[in-house]
């Protein structure tokens, strides 16, 4: 409590201190020391008070205006010196709040980008549902833009965006890294997608401010959109619309498409001249992956190979792929086939208890034999490749390839590489479906389903999860008048 007080007493005394601070140098950015004073000095208090001797030097306020930028969007505000060479930022200039003096302009760049794509693609996601569109016919998709996020929850999909968006969330979050370490030549919100995209400057330019300007607007309409769908409680459009932008450039507003007289731009927003991964254009092509089959895609995002030698990463690929390729076929088939001896199983994620002990004694087996003879009791990273052995080439089936071209040999091994990758994933997919619908894998979606099976109790009593319960109004929280009256 002494410590709370005391802190409080000292922010209104630091407060005080910035406001006399900025008044009187005239500079409405912190930190206030961290630039020239000649330069960003603006017209403050101070500029009205004469000198206290002729030989200080002394400038008025006209002489101190015409010493930096004014902003344009906010033009009683100077141009923030971060500003210079980014797309937009000198022909606009809006930053009130200073940002871009307490962080970095790149970072900042990165977030409004991302923020207005998110916000362009749910606008138009939102109008779309509000006009009947729908991505099935089951009952658990027939809900309002309002009640989706809600519905979502209850029919177990949000899960699955939080994985997918972790991902890209990760891979952005890497290309950031390197370009903060001058690794790459990537700018800010640069995801390296170049359809559509011009080749001269001037158009590259004019596209990149485009695409910043509808996101801004996307984002202060999807803010809108919201807020209209829950006051009026209707679907799109909620009013009637307004009028179109003039049809004069010179009459229009800088949203309606009113750009400044289009100017040739340095190379910085010209497409880069890096060798850049082809499965991921935001990053370099990873220098690790030469001399491997398939190093073309450049696929490496969190630079592995920087770390670990390469063949074994390869060789573990290959595994996992093969392993995973089996495992998808078996998966299919086992709903339909069984092995004699062993239990018909339909749903495969419950073959693990029904197999048979010998089953799996057997299984075991074959697996550490096929692990202890490949290398010759070599099984660590520093002595497995001893001989120059090529990675994953345990010479079986190697026959196939006799006879054929240094090209179709190629082929074939890029064709298993990918296919084992395919097969990771959709492996991945058929376990996680077998566990949200409590079934076989087919049919995909059970008649009559329309949710997770909810969980049970050691007793078979079923119980709703936190989340679902607070979305119903059934939860613990609520029942027990813990929250008060829902």
């Amino acid at each position: 409590k002494l410590k709370e007080l005391n802190n409080g007493r000292l922010a209104m005394m630091a407060f005080a201190g910035i406001s006399l601070q900025s008044a009187v140098t005239g500079n409405m950015s912190f930190p206030w020391t961290a630039h020239k004073q000649d330069l960003h000095r603006g017209p403050g208090l101070a500029s009205g008070v004469a000198p206290a001797t002729k030989g200080l030097a002394s400038r008025s306020s006209a002489t101190q205006l015409r010493a930096y930028k004014m902003s344009k969007a906010v033009p009683f505000l100077p141009l923030s010196p971060a500003f210079e060479g980014v797309v937009g930022g000198e022909d606009e200039g809006f930053d009130p709040m200073g940002f871009s003096y307490a962080f970095d302009i790149r970072w900042l760049r990165e977030a409004e980008l991302k923020h207005g794509r998110i916000c362009m693609l749910a606008t138009v996601g939102w109008i779309a549902t509000d006009l009947g569109m729908r991505v099935s016919d089951n009952a658990a998709f027939q809900v309002s833009s309002i009640d989706a996020h809600l519905s979502m929850v209850k029919f177990g999909s949000m899960s699955q965006m939080l994985v997918w968006l972790g991902f890209a969330e990760l891979f952005g979050f890497m290309a950031m890294i390197r370009m903060y370490q001058g690794k790459t030549d990537r700018a800010a919100g640069d995801f390296g997608l170049r359809a559509l995209y011009p080749k001269d400057e001037a158009s590259q330019y004019q596209m990149q401010l485009k695409e910043l300007r509808n996101g801004r607007l996307a984002m202060l309409a999807y803010g809108g959109i919201v807020t209209a769908a829950v006051l009026t409680g209707k679907p799109w459009p909620f009013f009637a619309i307004g009028e179109s932008c003039p049809k004069t450039a010179g009459d229009r507003s800088t949203f309606c498409g009113g750009l400044q007289k289009a100017q040739v731009r340095s190379s910085a927003v010209a497409a880069k001249a890096m060798e850049r991964s082809a499965s991921m254009p935001f990053l370099p092509k990873p220098e690790g992956l030469k001399g491997l089959v398939g190093e073309e895609v450049g696929f490496d995002p969190l630079a592995f190979a920087e770390t670990f030698d390469p063949r074994w990463l390869r060789e573990a690929e290959l595994k996992h792929g093969r392993v995973c390729m089996v495992a998808a076929v078996g998966f299919a088939a086992q709903q339909f086939v069984t092995f004699p001896g062993f239990t018909p199983t339909p749903n495969a994620n419950e073959a693990i208890y029904s197999a048979e002990p010998a089953g799996w004694a057997a299984l075991l087996f074959l697996a550490g034999f096929i692990e202890s003879t490949s290398y010759g009791g070599k099984l660590t990273m520093l002595d497995m490749f001893e001989g120059k052995r090529d990675p994953g080439n345990f010479e079986f089936g190697s026959g196939f390839l006799k006879g054929k071209s240094d090209k179709e040999v190629y082929d074939m091994k890029l064709k298993e590489l990918n296919n084992g990758r395919l097969a990771m994933m959709a492996i991945g997919g058929m376990i996680h479906h077998n566990f949200v619908v409590q079934g076989p894998l087919f049919p995909l979606i059970p008649e009559g389903w329309t949710a997770p099976a909810a969980w049970v109790t050691p007793d078979g009593e079923p119980i709703q999860s936190f989340m679902s319960g607070f979305v119903n109004g059934t939860s613990g929280l609520i029942s027990n008048n813990t929250f008060g009256t829902a």
